[in-house]
């Protein structure tokens, strides 16, 4: 089996599929195909396409090549491999965003220019949630981080914030009230 793009074989593909269907996560079921043939990465490139991601998004969010993957796991880490790619997001399902929605991700990624830096965990995270469109947990996330003292501009920042949280529904997951209690604090933060 040749690696990467279209010549992944169709039986990966349909044993992800079928493995996707009886409710198991796509980093164990890459993890799976991973013990099964000698290309990692066609593992993974088989799991995104069983979920139905374009190859060329798949290609774009691998930025590799199926040599670094041979250079960097070993064999016994297939599960480890599968995590990785689960946790950079390879396997993230975009969703597709209304209108209110798509001006509160634009207000939080404003937010997050003007933090003055983000440690790059937390910014893989906070990512990753706005293109699964979790912004309410975004929000939350924003407001308890705050901008950066040193390189930070709360201005901006916190008025982006309160634009996000003003459209936020309060029921956008937060069924304990949380995004109106961090709405109040960017708030006064602003008003500061």
């Amino acid at each position: 089996m040749t690696s990467g793009g279209s010549d992944v074989d169709a039986a990966l593909v349909a044993l992800a599929r079928e493995r996707l269907q009886s409710e198991t996560a796509p980093a164990a079921v890459c993890g799976e195909l991973a013990a099964r043939t000698p290309c990692w990465w066609d593992a993974a490139l088989a799991v995104g396409r069983a979920m139905g991601i374009p190859e060329s998004e798949l290609l774009r969010r691998l930025q590799g090549t199926p040599e670094q993957v041979r250079s960097e796991f070993r064999p016994g880490e297939e599960e480890l491999y599968g995590d990785l790619m689960a946790v950079l997001g390879v396997f993230d399902i975009p969703r597709q965003l209304d209108e209110r929605e798509s001006v509160i991700a634009e207000s939080l990624r404003t937010a997050m220019r003007a933090m003055g830096g983000v440690a790059s965990g937390h910014g893989l995270g906070l990512s990753r949630r706005l293109v699964t469109g979790e912004l309410a947990s975004v929000f939350r996330s924003l407001a308890r981080s705050g901008p950066r003292a040193d390189r930070g501009r709360p201005v901006e920042f916190w008025g982006a914030l309160v634009a996000a949280g003003e459209l936020l529904d309060p029921a956008d997951g937060d069924e304990r009230g949380t995004v109106a209690q961090a709405l109040a604090e960017c708030r006064l933060h602003l008003a500061n």
